[in-house]
């Protein structure tokens, strides 16, 4: 579970169709390691936690049968900013795991970026300072 007094004290909470399945990707696509999945009695995942080695937490679950993602909804609904070393590499094992990416780009000669969406098309900014 996040450790409130070590951890950032701003977690992204994200809301998935399936969040096992998001939680599996996150991890090959993205490169998290898993903290916590813990699961309803039917062997869905309720909720997660996952961590990057640069200190970030994000949680997740699934909100229930009712519940669309972005992309079932048909647009961007949010836009996490993640910095990142290599991101050359991170943006060709992205693309090569089929996220939906964009190209590298300079924003005002201070980062080198590029987003990512994740298959229920949650958007991701991964920044790595110049």
């Amino acid at each position: 579970m996040v450790d409130y007094a070590a951890d950032p004290q701003v977690v992204p909470y994200l809301l998935y169709e399936d969040a096992g399945a998001a939680m599996d990707w996150l991890i090959r696509v993205f490169g998290f390691v898993e903290r916590v999945r813990d699961r309803h009695s039917d062997g869905t995942v309720r909720h997660g936690e996952l961590a990057l080695d640069n200190g970030g937490v994000i949680m997740l679950g699934s909100p229930g049968s009712g519940f669309r993602g972005p992309a079932r909804l048909g647009e961007v609904t949010q836009l996490l900013c993640i910095t990142i070393t290599d991101i050359a590499a991170h943006r060709q094992r992205a693309q090569a795991a089929g996220a939906d990416v964009s190209e590298i780009s300079i924003r005002a000669n201070r980062a080198r970026s590029y987003t990512a969406d994740d298959p229920e098309g949650h958007r991701w900014y991964f920044s790595e300072p110049l």
